[in-house]
């Protein structure tokens, strides 16, 4: 009697230890997680298998920037920390690459340098376009390290330091608020690839018509 009482109590313990192999219990996890598991048990993520793994992959890729001076102007950029697109920019709209352009109040050359700005910074002929380059990326850097900021440094190009630092703004002259208008509109187009020799090639479509 004790034997087949002991034998029943072994077997009990038996099953009770192995329950969960036999009888386990279902919990929705559901509610814990939100939406977690709302779409049922989670699948392996597989992945997408290509069409043609021996395709070679299209690349988006702008054409290389082909503008009038491009060696004379990457040195002039490299010189100064410069963007060449940026230096670019200011010569196309300042004097569409025409060496010998003089404007109506004397300043002359690839990037409109008056006598005294050339004197400046050692120009000693503004109609040479190297020499003319160096000295307008000189003074264009010279602008942007003391404003911190391109359309005061464009500003302070085309109306002068003085009157940007006093005002703290683009002075409200409609020649100089256009002249950063385009100079920022030439290296956006120049950013894009577009090749532009004039500020008018600049303009979106839109503000073209």
């Amino acid at each position: 009697m004790v034997k087949s009482l002991r034998i029943a109590l072994l077997t009990a313990g038996l099953l009770a230890t192995s329950a969960p192999a036999f009888a386990q219990t279902v919990v929705d996890w559901r509610p814990a997680g939100g939406d977690l598991f709302a779409g049922g048990p989670l699948e392996p993520e597989t992945a997408p298998v290509a069409a043609d793994l021996d395709a070679p992959a299209e690349r988006a890729r702008l054409a290389p920037l082909s503008q009038p001076f491009m060696s004379a102007i990457a040195d002039a950029a490299e010189r100064h920390g410069l963007d060449p697109k940026l230096l670019h920019a200011l010569v196309v709209v300042e004097s569409a690459y025409r060496p010998t352009a003089c404007s109506h109040v004397g300043a002359c050359g690839l990037t409109q340098l008056m006598p005294a700005t050339a004197a400046e910074m050692g120009v000693a002929d503004r109609f040479d376009p190297a020499a003319n380059l160096r000295g307008g990326a000189d003074y264009l850097a010279r602008q942007m390290l003391r404003f911190g900021d391109l359309r005061l440094a464009l500003a302070a190009y085309n109306s002068g330091p003085g009157r940007v630092a006093r005002l703290g703004r683009v002075p409200s002259i409609p020649e100089t608020q256009a002249y950063v208008v385009s100079v920022v509109d030439c290296y956006l187009a120049l950013t894009v690839g577009r090749g532009v020799r004039s500020s008018r090639e600049c303009r979106t479509p839109e503000a073209a018509r």
